[in-house]
């Protein structure tokens, strides 16, 4: 075999290997995330991030959800509340339609037992015993994508 020819061989096998590798398909997208963030800070109306995650009973606790790569369509998104029991005290079933990013905020309001309002002055925790403690809240979306995200409350 000739150099020109094993010259030509080669360049052959170079542009396959390039079109090979144009050929092959790009891997297909994770799919929707979902990232959150839990504040009881308000500016203008708005939730504003904040660096704790650390809440008081009377706090309304908002979470602010930012879903990612969604499909074009509609969606369902769930929230659950569960406070140290175990007990889920808040469920939201939530549809909505989207394109590919969605910002969606729900909150928590903690309400004290009927009657515990009377004595509050006194002790401010009093009929929130089951409230004190790391809640959870979970984030599901379409059945699929989860995030779970702790925090604590205090009184």
């Amino acid at each position: 075999m000739s150099i020109k020819t094993r010259l030509l061989n080669r360049s052959l096998l170079r542009v396959a290997g390039a079109l090979a590798w144009l050929a092959t398909p790009l891997p297909a997208s994770a799919g929707p995330s979902i990232g959150a963030w839990l504040s009881a800070t308000i500016e203008n109306g708005t939730p504003v991030q904040t660096d704790t995650l650390r809440f008081g009973c009377n706090d309304k606790i908002y979470a602010v959800i930012d879903l990612t790569d969604l499909s074009e369509g509609s969606h369902q998104l769930q929230v659950d509340w569960t406070d140290p029991t175990g007990k889920t005290r808040e469920h939201i079933d939530y549809p909505f339609p989207s394109g590919s990013t969605s910002r969606i905020t729900v909150w928590l309001q903690l309400h004290p037992p009927k009657g515990a309002a009377l004595f509050s002055f006194l002790n401010p925790a009093m009929g929130m015993d089951d409230f004190i403690g790391t809640w959870q809240v979970e984030i599901t979306l379409d059945s699929k994508t989860r995030l779970d995200q702790s925090f604590e409350v205090l009184c």
